[in-house]
Protein backbone atom coordinates (compact mmCIF):
# COMPACT_ATOMS: atom_id res chain seq x y z
CA UNK A 1 0.00 0.00 0.00
CA UNK A 2 1.30 3.44 -0.94
CA UNK A 3 1.71 6.23 1.58
CA UNK A 4 -1.30 8.42 2.36
CA UNK A 5 0.32 11.86 2.29
CA UNK A 6 -2.62 13.73 3.82
CA UNK A 7 -2.96 11.28 6.71
CA UNK A 8 0.77 11.41 7.43
CA UNK A 9 0.88 15.21 7.29
CA UNK A 10 -2.00 15.44 9.74
CA UNK A 11 -0.12 13.18 12.18
CA UNK A 12 2.91 15.45 11.84
CA UNK A 13 1.00 18.60 12.82
CA UNK A 14 3.06 20.67 15.23
CA UNK A 15 6.24 18.73 14.53
CA UNK A 16 9.44 20.47 13.54
CA UNK A 17 10.66 17.50 11.49
CA UNK A 18 7.90 16.90 8.98
CA UNK A 19 6.51 20.44 9.06
CA UNK A 20 6.26 20.04 5.29
CA UNK A 21 5.96 16.65 3.64
CA UNK A 22 6.61 15.93 -0.02
CA UNK A 23 5.27 12.42 -0.60
CA UNK A 24 6.19 10.85 -3.95
CA UNK A 25 5.34 7.54 -5.58
CA UNK A 26 8.59 7.07 -7.54
CA UNK A 27 11.75 9.20 -7.56
CA UNK A 28 15.30 8.67 -8.68
CA UNK A 29 16.66 9.86 -5.32
CA UNK A 30 14.96 11.55 -2.37
CA UNK A 31 18.25 13.30 -1.59
CA UNK A 32 18.39 14.87 -5.03
CA UNK A 33 14.88 16.28 -4.67
CA UNK A 34 15.55 17.49 -1.13
CA UNK A 35 18.76 19.22 -2.23
CA UNK A 36 16.81 21.06 -4.93
CA UNK A 37 14.10 22.04 -2.45
CA UNK A 38 16.72 23.27 0.01
CA UNK A 39 18.35 25.40 -2.67
CA UNK A 40 14.93 26.86 -3.49
CA UNK A 41 14.45 27.89 0.14
CA UNK A 42 12.45 25.03 1.68
CA UNK A 43 12.29 25.41 5.47
CA UNK A 44 14.11 23.28 7.97
CA UNK A 45 12.17 20.12 8.76
CA UNK A 46 10.91 19.58 5.21
CA UNK A 47 10.82 15.85 4.43
CA UNK A 48 10.80 14.07 1.08
CA UNK A 49 9.30 10.57 1.34
CA UNK A 50 9.02 8.07 -1.51
CA UNK A 51 7.50 4.65 -2.09
CA UNK A 52 10.24 3.78 -4.55
CA UNK A 53 13.67 5.01 -5.63
CA UNK A 54 15.22 4.17 -8.97
CA UNK A 55 18.69 5.52 -8.21
CA UNK A 56 19.07 5.48 -4.44
CA UNK A 57 22.56 6.37 -3.26
CA UNK A 58 24.67 5.48 -0.26
CA UNK A 59 28.09 6.56 0.91
CA UNK A 60 31.17 6.04 -1.29
CA UNK A 61 28.91 6.36 -4.38
CA UNK A 62 27.32 2.98 -3.65
CA UNK A 63 23.82 2.26 -4.90
CA UNK A 64 21.03 1.56 -2.40
CA UNK A 65 18.63 -1.25 -3.31
CA UNK A 66 15.19 0.36 -3.34
CA UNK A 67 12.28 -1.96 -4.21
CA UNK A 68 8.78 -0.40 -4.20
CA UNK A 69 6.26 -0.13 -1.35
CA UNK A 70 8.14 -2.13 1.27
CA UNK A 71 10.82 0.11 2.79
CA UNK A 72 11.39 3.67 3.98
CA UNK A 73 13.19 6.10 1.68
CA UNK A 74 13.27 9.65 3.00
CA UNK A 75 15.36 12.80 3.13
CA UNK A 76 15.21 15.54 5.76
CA UNK A 77 16.26 19.16 5.19
CA UNK A 78 18.14 20.84 8.05
CA UNK A 79 19.56 24.33 8.40
CA UNK A 80 21.90 23.96 11.38
CA UNK A 81 23.79 26.88 12.89
CA UNK A 82 27.02 24.97 13.51
CA UNK A 83 30.54 25.43 12.15
CA UNK A 84 31.27 23.66 8.89
CA UNK A 85 33.81 21.35 10.54
CA UNK A 86 31.10 20.00 12.85
CA UNK A 87 28.76 18.91 10.05
CA UNK A 88 29.69 15.23 10.57
CA UNK A 89 27.94 15.38 13.93
CA UNK A 90 24.64 15.50 12.04
CA UNK A 91 25.32 12.09 10.48
CA UNK A 92 26.06 10.49 13.85
CA UNK A 93 23.00 12.12 15.43
CA UNK A 94 20.84 10.75 12.61
CA UNK A 95 22.33 7.30 13.09
CA UNK A 96 21.46 7.34 16.78
CA UNK A 97 17.87 8.40 16.05
CA UNK A 98 17.50 5.67 13.42
CA UNK A 99 18.98 3.04 15.75
CA UNK A 100 16.43 3.92 18.42
CA UNK A 101 13.54 3.67 15.95
CA UNK A 102 14.82 0.29 14.73
CA UNK A 103 15.28 -0.94 18.29
CA UNK A 104 11.71 0.06 19.15
CA UNK A 105 10.42 -1.99 16.20
CA UNK A 106 12.76 -4.91 16.88
CA UNK A 107 13.34 -5.04 20.65
CA UNK A 108 14.50 -8.65 20.45
CA UNK A 109 17.36 -7.79 18.09
CA UNK A 110 20.89 -6.61 18.86
CA UNK A 111 20.78 -3.17 17.25
CA UNK A 112 24.12 -1.44 16.79
CA UNK A 113 25.77 1.38 14.84
CA UNK A 114 28.86 0.92 12.68
CA UNK A 115 30.83 4.12 12.11
CA UNK A 116 29.81 6.40 10.72
CA UNK A 117 26.23 5.62 9.82
CA UNK A 118 25.26 1.98 9.24
CA UNK A 119 22.53 0.56 11.49
CA UNK A 120 22.92 -3.18 12.08
CA UNK A 121 20.79 -5.91 13.60
CA UNK A 122 22.88 -8.87 14.68
CA UNK A 123 25.74 -7.57 12.56
CA UNK A 124 23.71 -7.22 9.35
CA UNK A 125 22.84 -3.86 7.80
CA UNK A 126 19.22 -2.73 8.05
CA UNK A 127 19.59 1.02 7.53
CA UNK A 128 21.95 3.43 5.84
CA UNK A 129 22.33 7.20 6.01
CA UNK A 130 23.76 9.70 3.55
CA UNK A 131 24.16 13.33 4.65
CA UNK A 132 25.00 16.00 2.08
CA UNK A 133 25.82 19.58 3.05
CA UNK A 134 25.74 22.75 1.00
CA UNK A 135 27.78 25.72 2.08
CA UNK A 136 27.67 29.42 1.31
CA UNK A 137 30.75 31.56 1.90
CA UNK A 138 32.24 29.08 4.34
CA UNK A 139 29.04 28.54 6.34
CA UNK A 140 26.55 25.68 6.23
CA UNK A 141 23.46 26.67 4.25
CA UNK A 142 21.67 23.33 4.49
CA UNK A 143 22.19 19.66 5.24
CA UNK A 144 20.09 16.96 3.63
CA UNK A 145 19.97 13.70 5.57
CA UNK A 146 18.88 10.72 3.49
CA UNK A 147 17.75 7.57 5.29
CA UNK A 148 17.02 4.17 3.77
CA UNK A 149 15.51 1.58 6.10
CA UNK A 150 14.74 -2.00 5.08
CA UNK A 151 11.29 -2.68 6.52
CA UNK A 152 9.27 -5.43 4.83
CA UNK A 153 11.77 -6.96 2.39
CA UNK A 154 11.99 -10.74 2.39
CA UNK A 155 15.30 -12.52 1.93
CA UNK A 156 14.46 -13.30 -1.70
CA UNK A 157 14.02 -9.56 -2.35
CA UNK A 158 17.68 -8.84 -1.63
CA UNK A 159 20.31 -8.96 -4.31
CA UNK A 160 22.12 -12.32 -3.90
CA UNK A 161 25.36 -10.48 -3.12
CA UNK A 162 23.73 -8.78 -0.10
CA UNK A 163 21.74 -11.64 1.42
CA UNK A 164 24.37 -12.51 4.01
CA UNK A 165 25.22 -8.94 4.97
CA UNK A 166 21.84 -7.15 4.85
CA UNK A 167 18.57 -7.69 6.65
CA UNK A 168 15.14 -6.13 7.22
CA UNK A 169 12.78 -5.69 10.13
CA UNK A 170 10.55 -8.35 8.62
CA UNK A 171 13.42 -10.83 8.44
CA UNK A 172 14.39 -10.14 12.05
CA UNK A 173 10.90 -10.23 13.58
CA UNK A 174 8.99 -12.58 11.28
CA UNK A 175 6.22 -10.08 10.64
CA UNK A 176 5.41 -7.04 8.51
CA UNK A 177 5.64 -3.56 10.01
CA UNK A 178 3.69 -0.37 9.43
CA UNK A 179 5.91 1.91 7.37
CA UNK A 180 3.81 4.87 8.48
CA UNK A 181 4.35 4.16 12.18
CA UNK A 182 8.06 3.65 11.62
CA UNK A 183 8.29 6.90 9.68
CA UNK A 184 6.58 8.85 12.46
CA UNK A 185 8.75 7.20 15.12
CA UNK A 186 11.88 8.02 13.16
CA UNK A 187 10.84 11.65 12.66
CA UNK A 188 10.10 12.03 16.37
CA UNK A 189 13.39 10.55 17.50
CA UNK A 190 15.30 12.55 14.89
CA UNK A 191 13.66 15.75 16.13
CA UNK A 192 14.44 14.92 19.75
CA UNK A 193 18.13 14.24 19.17
CA UNK A 194 18.52 17.20 16.81
CA UNK A 195 17.19 19.53 19.50
CA UNK A 196 19.57 17.98 22.05
CA UNK A 197 22.45 18.56 19.64
CA UNK A 198 21.40 22.18 19.12
CA UNK A 199 20.80 22.90 22.79
CA UNK A 200 23.54 20.93 24.54
CA UNK A 201 26.15 20.19 21.89
CA UNK A 202 27.56 16.87 20.76
CA UNK A 203 28.44 15.32 24.15
CA UNK A 204 25.07 13.64 24.81
CA UNK A 205 24.81 12.45 21.20
CA UNK A 206 28.34 11.02 21.42
CA UNK A 207 27.49 9.18 24.64
CA UNK A 208 24.33 7.67 23.15
CA UNK A 209 26.16 6.74 19.95
CA UNK A 210 29.00 5.00 21.81
CA UNK A 211 26.48 3.03 23.87
CA UNK A 212 25.32 1.42 20.62
CA UNK A 213 28.71 1.22 18.88
CA UNK A 214 29.02 -2.13 17.12
CA UNK A 215 32.82 -1.83 17.01
CA UNK A 216 33.49 -1.54 20.75
CA UNK A 217 36.25 -3.93 21.80
CA UNK A 218 36.90 -5.08 18.23
CA UNK A 219 39.65 -4.83 15.67
CA UNK A 220 38.69 -2.79 12.65
CA UNK A 221 39.97 -1.99 9.19
CA UNK A 222 39.48 1.48 7.71
CA UNK A 223 39.88 2.46 4.07
CA UNK A 224 40.30 6.18 3.44
CA UNK A 225 41.45 7.48 0.09
CA UNK A 226 44.25 5.21 -1.09
CA UNK A 227 45.22 4.25 2.46
CA UNK A 228 44.24 1.40 4.74
CA UNK A 229 44.68 1.16 8.49
CA UNK A 230 43.99 -1.62 11.01
CA UNK A 231 43.76 -1.46 14.77
CA UNK A 232 41.44 -1.45 17.77
CA UNK A 233 38.36 0.73 17.81
CA UNK A 234 39.12 3.53 20.29
CA UNK A 235 35.85 5.45 20.09
CA UNK A 236 34.94 8.72 18.42
CA UNK A 237 36.15 12.18 19.35
CA UNK A 238 34.12 15.29 20.16
CA UNK A 239 33.73 16.05 16.45
CA UNK A 240 32.60 12.52 15.54
CA UNK A 241 35.87 11.41 13.94
CA UNK A 242 36.80 7.73 14.26
CA UNK A 243 39.65 6.88 16.65
CA UNK A 244 41.74 3.79 15.93
CA UNK A 245 44.66 2.50 18.04
CA UNK A 246 47.58 0.59 16.53
CA UNK A 247 49.56 -2.18 18.25
CA UNK A 248 51.73 0.39 20.03
CA UNK A 249 48.67 2.18 21.36
CA UNK A 250 49.11 5.18 19.09
CA UNK A 251 45.67 6.60 18.30
CA UNK A 252 44.86 7.96 14.84
CA UNK A 253 41.94 10.21 13.98
CA UNK A 254 40.00 9.50 10.77
CA UNK A 255 37.31 11.91 9.59
CA UNK A 256 36.06 10.02 6.53
CA UNK A 257 36.39 6.48 5.31
CA UNK A 258 34.89 3.02 5.16
CA UNK A 259 35.28 0.96 8.35
CA UNK A 260 34.72 -2.77 8.74
CA UNK A 261 35.04 -5.13 11.68
CA UNK A 262 37.82 -7.70 11.27
CA UNK A 263 36.45 -11.17 11.91
CA UNK A 264 38.81 -13.11 14.15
Amino acid sequence: MQFDAMALQSRLTGRRIGCRLHCEETVDSTNRIALELAQAGAPEGTVVLADRQTAGRGRMQRSWQSPPVCNLYLSIILRPTIPQQEASQITLMAGLAAAEAVSEACPEGRVGIKWPNDILIGGRKVCGILAEARTDRGKIDSVVVGIGLNVNMGKADFDPSHRETATSLREETGRNHSREDLFLSLCGRFEGWYEILERNGFAAVREGWLARAEMTGKRIRVLFGDEMREGMFAGIDRDGALLIADEQGVVSRITAGDATIIKE
